[in-house]
């Protein structure tokens, strides 16, 4: 237990958020794994409920990911919203159609197996750390788990202790309310749902580019590029709740 509060030392000492994440980063690596996401809402379902995400994925998966609104079909979402127990990254795990086809386009962007730790913190904060690598499940990677299963949970609750003061800080800082429209509004309430363009064009009746004109006002007035990254300023910023 030394060895392992030795190895955290660095971690809880962090001048930084970044440091922290860093590593984090590090002792993945030394546990054996290639990657992890760490994710946290403060206070979900509150009005100004916001989202903490640090990954190091491949950037092309996240776009994809949010750009496909996946997050309503990833099971280790719900999972975390409901259960303390570790989620397994086996093909089994992952048992709709839509969870399915989820796993074989993350496995082709090299997540093909790993575990995600449900975050429920002492205020009500609710996350996860997620740490995957590039293996075919077999023995190897149950036996590492097996292993190292319970240096990931500790790693889990120091890096929470850890980023809990850099959190709240950056979600404070993130709450400027920007004023949008009636109809961006409309937009933004489907966005975050998961409806694409055309869908939202058919509920709102009207046509495609005049969605796309209020989904390219709410990025300029988010200061963001990307749809999933309005939708993220919005529930920080309390204009919408998680849906």
């Amino acid at each position: 237990m030394h060895t392992i509060m030795s190895q955290f030392e660095p971690l809880a000492n962090a001048s930084s958020k970044d440091e922290v994440m860093l590593q984090v980063e590090q002792i993945v690596k030394s546990l054996g794994f290639e990657r992890f996401l760490f994710a946290v809402v403060p206070k979900p379902g509150a009005p100004n409920a916001g989202i903490f995400l640090h990954s190091t994925y491949p950037e092309e998966w996240r776009k994809y990911y949010d750009s496909q609104n996946l997050r309503s079909d990833d099971p280790t979402v719900s999972h975390c919203f409901k259960s303390m127990s570790p989620f397994i990254w086996l093909p089994e795990s992952f048992q709709t159609p839509e969870q399915k086809r989820l796993y074989e386009e993350a496995s082709s962007f090299g997540l093909r197996t790993g575990v995600t730790l449900p975050i429920h913190g002492l205020s009500g904060e609710v996350g996860m750390l997620t740490c995957v690598r590039d293996e075919l499940s077999g023995q190897n990677f149950r036996q590492d788990l097996k292993q190292n299963l319970s240096s990931l949970s500790l790693l889990r609750d120091v890096v929470c202790d850890a980023m809990s003061a850099y959190i709240t800080m950056e979600i404070t800082a993130d709450k400027a309310t920007p004023k949008i429209t009636v109809r961006e509004l409309d937009c933004l309430r489907w966005m975050a749902i998961g409806k694409t363009t055309w869908e939202i064009s058919r509920i709102l009746s009207i046509s495609e580019a005049g969605v796309n004109f209020h989904i390219s006002n709410l990025r300029n007035k988010f200061g963001v590029n990307r749809r999933n990254e309005v939708v993220i300023k919005a529930i920080r910023t309390g204009i919408i709740t998680l849906p």
